[in-house]
């Protein structure tokens, strides 16, 4: 196979710590490929972000190579002691009858505060932990106390193997894994790290200790498409323990052509970004949407209820749709039950868990307000919009919803859900509602909306038909690069320093 003159000098460096900084479609699993093709006679282990990469990761790499989830390697050693008392998530009502508290604002903080603690690489859970929101004043850090001390014994409970009223979650025995600090160097010579922009800093820290144990490291990456921050995520490409590495850049793109580029580079000159993305590939066009004789097209939402009202909207122009990650993966049998509940239709609730925790629908909307949960809020929302009607679209959804993308006439996803996906003609929903040049824009959320729109605008390979905010965004910069504004950095509203 021929290699571009980027992709050849990472493939056969020497170096023991790589770090391959890759931009969208620039070819960075063909470049691990090739460098584990290179290498014949190592063990490598490719840590994949998630079990579908694992999957597809199997079909490409050599037998040289292993795949697994960080995960994977986590339950083999750890997470099979547990398996009687594993569980997917912690529900609130699980965390209070674990605390013993009904205070739900309590109990929502106890909850982010241990996610907090199991995503990052420390050993024990601090103050540090606790939500920004519950550490504005020094008053405030005091009465986070009962916070770290409720996460501290909701952490105690899911580690006794024995203690089967209190679940223990997968990034629970994860975390479990990464405090025994793991030697993976008996059985692996390399490990290679896939989307290191996205990883959490649990798993920055196992690779950082195979680094130190002295085996070889390949992290890869592209930190304009972290996106998942929002869990906890580190860019480790920036992790100091990389400072030595040798450094490698994949900039020209073969998914796409150069007005896809040109859109993409946009963004990435408004986040500051000096190299420039080339488009490689076939002829590309950039409109405000999509010609209407496709035979196919996708649309990319910022959020699941944008995903669903977008279905919605089709579905009664009988369109084909493909959800990808599967139309279950979008909650809509968990909204159901709460439509049913909230009808007080209780016979017609599926997941009986949901009347044992919430005797009514008003209890659920108290909660939601009170712990602010995203997802609750979220369910709530979409069954008061469509509350008469809802079952029978639904209904219609199902039918509608195909498991071969190549039976549908349209796709639907989340931009977070198509990070490493591409297809031909892609629509960007107008759900991606942040203003980017507000002044008054925090910089971290401001740059996961940017990534977001990054990631959503290379998956379009021939078309790509941008959404009002992109237009906003390419506007400025025209007026920004033809003199008629001036060209100012990006200036952001600062965190709301803690009082003293």
């Amino acid at each position: 196979m021929n290699f571009t003159h980027e992709q050849e000098p990472a493939i056969n460096s020497f170096a023991r710590i790589v770090k391959l900084v890759a931009f969208a479609g620039t070819g960075k699993t063909t470049t691990l490929v090739g460098y584990a093709k290179a290498r014949p006679q190592c063990r490598l282990l490719y840590l994949c972000y998630n079990k579908s990469v694992e999957i597809a990761a199997k079909q490409k790499f050599p037998p040289n190579v292993t795949c697994k989830t960080a995960h994977g390697l986590a339950y083999a050693s750890i997470g099979s002691k547990y398996r009687h008392k594993l569980t997917s998530n912690l529900r609130l009502t699980d965390i209070a009858r674990v605390i013993g508290s009904q205070n739900w604002e309590l109990v929502r903080s106890v909850q982010e505060t241990l996610n907090n603690y199991l995503a990052s690489a420390d050993d024990d859970i601090e103050l540090c932990h606790c939500p920004v929101s519950k550490l504005k004043t020094e008053r405030m850090k005091r009465a986070a106390g009962s916070i770290v001390e409720g996460a501290r014994q909701l952490w105690l409970q899911m580690c006794d193997i024995h203690n089967e009223a209190a679940n223990i979650t997968h990034d629970g025995y994860l975390k479990l894994w990464a405090l025994s600090k793991p030697n993976l160097r008996d059985r692996y010579d390399i490990a290679l790290g896939d989307e290191a922009q996205d990883i959490n800093p649990v798993i920055a820290g196992v690779l950082a200790q195979q680094a130190a144990y002295g085996m070889g490291v390949v992290v890869c990456g592209d930190g304009h498409q972290m996106l998942y921050r929002f869990r906890g995520a580190v860019d480790a490409l920036n992790a100091t323990w990389l400072d030595k590495a040798e450094v490698h850049y994949l900039t020209q793109s073969f998914r796409f052509g150069s007005a896809v580029a040109h859109v993409a580079n946009m963004v990435l000159a408004f986040k500051g970004e000096s190299r420039q993305l080339a488009g490689l590939g076939g002829e590309t066009r950039v409109s405000k949407a999509l010609p209407t004789d496709l035979e196919h097209r996708t649309v990319l939402c910022r959020t699941v209820v944008g995903v669903i009202e977008t279905a919605l909207a089709n579905v009664e122009a009988g369109a084909k749709i493909y959800w990808v990650g599967g139309i279950e993966g979008y909650n809509l049998q968990d909204i159901e039950d709460l439509h049913a509940l909230s009808k007080g239709w209780r016979d017609r609730v599926k997941g009986k868990k949901l009347l044992q925790e919430y005797p009514d629908y008003d209890l659920y909307k108290q909660i939601a307000d009170e712990s602010q949960d995203p997802e609750m809020n979220r369910s709530i929302k979409i069954i008061e919009q469509y509350s008469a009607d809802l079952p029978e679209l639904f209904a219609k959804l199902r039918r509608n919803a195909v498991t071969d993308e190549l039976e549908a006439t349209i796709t639907l996803s989340t931009a977070h859900r198509s990070k490493g996906l591409e297809w031909d003609a892609v629509q960007l929903a107008e759900d991606f509602t942040f203003d980017p040049f507000n002044p008054d824009n925090e910089k971290e959320p401001w740059i996961d909306e940017m990534n977001l729109l990054y990631v959503a605008c290379t998956r379009a390979m021939r078309v790509l038909a941008v959404n009002s905010t992109m237009l906003e965004i390419m506007k400025e910069f025209v007026d920004r690069r033809d003199g008629r504004k001036p060209n100012t950095p990006m200036v952001f509203r600062k965190k709301q320093a803690a009082a003293a």
